[in-house]
């Protein structure tokens, strides 16, 4: 199955207008997010197939660990951050019969990543959901989903907190755990939708059409 040619676009993509469109964005990156859980707990743990029906190969990591523990429970709230959205949008869900991301699967290239790749994957792509909810907010039309957005924003923020300390700890490294950059006055940076979309879909993105 191909990846797309070119990057979505916010526009031209993302099925509906309005408040509907940026639900199915945030969609578009829960449905992405709760793959990649499965597929990094597979790689950490004792295997298992990907989406697309490909083999993922374990490592072997003990249960116990704290990076398997923390995918194990963030893996679960992603799963339920992108049935809610399923629920919310009904048949104008963008994963629904018909709609841009039926069938899709998702290529993370999970078989290519060690122990530290897959963990700084993990917190890359929150770090990444946190600024793409931020970056999002001034598309909504109504103030109706605000709420929900920001609920769902706050989780991607500790989700990638926790992560990044779980790296530092592991790896013996010294990632900053939260937006303490003296540019912006510590608040997280913001990315549009179009910035997201051109990473994680397009040729070199994670989106794999059928």
């Amino acid at each position: 199955m191909p990846k797309p040619t070119t990057p979505f676009t916010f526009a031209d993509n993302l099925f509906g207008t309005g408040d509907i469109k940026v639900l199915n964005y945030a969609l578009a990156l829960e449905a992405a997010e709760a793959d990649l859980y499965v597929q990094a707990l597979a790689r950490l743990t004792g295997g298992g197939t990907a989406s697309s029906g490909g083999a993922i190969t374990g490592l072997g990591i003990a249960a116990t660990e704290p990076d398997v523990q923390y995918l194990q429970q963030f893996g679960r709230i992603e799963r339920e951050h992108r049935d809610f959205l399923i629920g919310a949008l009904g048949a104008q869900a963008i994963t629904a019969t018909g709609r841009p991301l039926e069938r899709a699967t998702f290529d993370f290239g999970i078989n290519a990543l060690d122990r530290r790749g897959v963990v700084d994957l993990i917190r890359t792509v929150e770090l990444t959901g946190t600024q793409a909810y931020l970056g999002a907010i001034p598309f909504f039309v109504t103030n109706q989903f605000l709420a929900v957005a920001g609920g769902i924003q706050a989780t991607e923020a500790r989700h990638t907190t926790a992560v990044t300390i779980v790296q530092n700890v592991l790896f013996n490294e010294r990632l900053p755990t939260a937006p303490l950059r003296p540019d912006n006055n510590g608040i997280d940076r913001t990315l549009t939708p179009d910035q997201v979309l051109a990473v994680v879909s397009g040729p070199n993105g994670f989106i794999v059409l059928p």
